[in-house]
């Protein structure tokens, strides 16, 4: 089912009624879209998107994408992916449609939640209420983002559409270490919009892995995604955001994660498809002896064009946190990317690191890195840095004078520049995989 009106109120009151949503929530879409309708698009003259111009990306002019119904094959790229990621359970949506969901019976015999967003909000919609958009909403600017309101507009825009998600709960000191995994697959020439809904409750553990895919080329489209993480007391969420659209493709993703006492998260943004996407990651350390572990990677071709920005927001005391977002360009591609920590004036004892390293492939492409520290209290470590360099011909000429053709010698210095933040990917399945795509980027 698609509904080809152009955005605007009735087209969300519509899209609420159609997917049969509570009172609250269709209150919560039109605040949301009375946001989106009165703020400009971002520009480049708004310094947070000042080297990504999304002037010709056409967020008005497609169908909005809604489930269709009925029973959907599980494509092959996606069945593909199942025989490799060593999952415990998966879910699989086709378009707006969730196709298929699997989680083990153990699980949830203990409490689990692992379905669509909207079948949760019918069947667990407490639990909804009480976290939806708490996270990511309309108005969560923090440091010089605040003085800027348009960076509310595409997330203002999903907020108000968003037709499909993903809600998962784990509840008090229930653990596991196995991935549950998501693959979105999206065929392209459409507005598509979502949000995951992630809660761990106190103590509890989970692995997380949200998969977008698509056919390597598609007509126009625009997918905005957000993803909202609650960590509970003590409790910890390993997740994953892998990007690996068709050219054609804009994607915008918003992500933020609310640390309470004790709670970690470890993060991994992987952005290797898509003309252009741009991901702004961010954690709030509200409990002291919270901690975020922040990576990144990314790979450009062609035109593509990836901008990132991260957020490590110290609001408690003794939290610690880290970034390091580590990417490579060619051809006549282009990477971005801004971080900031921000210290507030009561988080005395933060310990905070934020690094951005880049390689170069071509004399063609570039990379932009803005690293800023924004700091309140007195008593802080906290550290930035970036480079941006281009192979060196020394390395190159040594690998291909040992034998090595020029991919092959460019695909062991890409994985060498690599090499810390891939190590740190405690999965392995999904670290092969990302390998994989690495080499696969340097053949092309």
């Amino acid at each position: 089912m698609e509904l080809t009106s152009s955005l605007s109120r009735d087209l969300v009151l519509e899209v609420s009624k159609k997917l049969g949503e509570p009172q609250w929530l269709q209150t919560k879409r039109l605040e949301a879209w009375e946001t989106f309708a009165k703020l400009p698009y971002p520009t480049t003259r708004t310094e947070e998107w000042k080297y990504t111009d999304i002037t010709e990306v056409p967020f008005e002019e497609l169908p909005l994408e809604l489930p269709k119904g009925g029973v959907s094959e599980i494509p092959q790229a996606v069945q593909d992916r199942l025989a490799q990621a060593q999952l415990s359970g998966y879910a699989v949506f086709v378009g707006a449609d969730l196709v298929h969901v699997e989680l083990p019976e153990e699980y949830r015999q203990q409490g689990v939640i692992f379905t669509s967003l909207h079948q949760a909000l019918a069947q667990h919609p407490e639990l909804v209420e009480a976290n939806l958009f708490q996270a990511v909403n309309w108005h969560d600017l923090v440091g010089a983002q605040k003085n800027r309101p348009e960076n509310s507009k595409i997330p203002a825009l999903g907020a108000a559409l968003f037709t499909h998600g993903v809600f998962l709960y784990i509840p008090k000191n229930v653990e596991f270490s196995k991935p549950i995994g998501v693959f979105k697959y999206l065929e392209g020439g459409r507005l598509s919009s979502s949000r995951t809904l992630i809660v761990g409750d106190v103590n509890s553990q989970a692995v997380y892995i949200e998969e977008y895919i698509s056919p390597a080329r598609v007509a126009p489209s625009v997918n905005t995604s957000s993803t909202e993480i609650i960590v509970g007391n003590g409790a910890k969420v390993r997740h994953a955001h892998i990007q690996l659209l068709g050219q054609g493709f804009y994607h915008f993703h918003r992500q933020r994660a609310h640390l309470q006492r004790d709670a970690a998260l470890n993060d991994l943004v992987v952005n290797m498809g898509a003309s252009i996407s741009r991901a702004e990651v961010q954690s709030e350390m509200l409990g002291p002896g919270s901690s975020s572990e922040m990576l990144g990677l990314y790979f450009t071709t062609g035109q593509e064009h990836v901008d990132h920005y991260t957020l490590q927001h110290h609001v408690a005391d003794h939290a610690y946190s880290d970034v390091l977002y580590k990417g490579a360009a060619k051809d006549q591609s282009r990477t971005v990317y801004a971080g900031l920590i921000k210290v507030e004036q009561g988080a005395q004892k933060t310990d905070a690191y934020q690094t951005n390293r880049n390689l170069l492939l071509s004399a063609d492409a570039r990379s932009d890195s803005v690293p800023q520290l924004e700091i309140g209290a007195n008593d802080v470590k906290c550290s930035h840095g970036s480079s941006t360099a281009p192979v060196a011909p020394e390395e190159l000429f040594y690998l291909m004078s040992r034998g090595l053709p020029r991919h092959l010698a460019q695909q062991i210095l890409v994985k060498g520049h690599m090499a810390d933040v891939l190590t740190r990917i405690p999965i392995e399945p999904l670290r092969q995989y990302i390998e994989s795509i690495i080499e696969e980027k340097v053949r092309v």
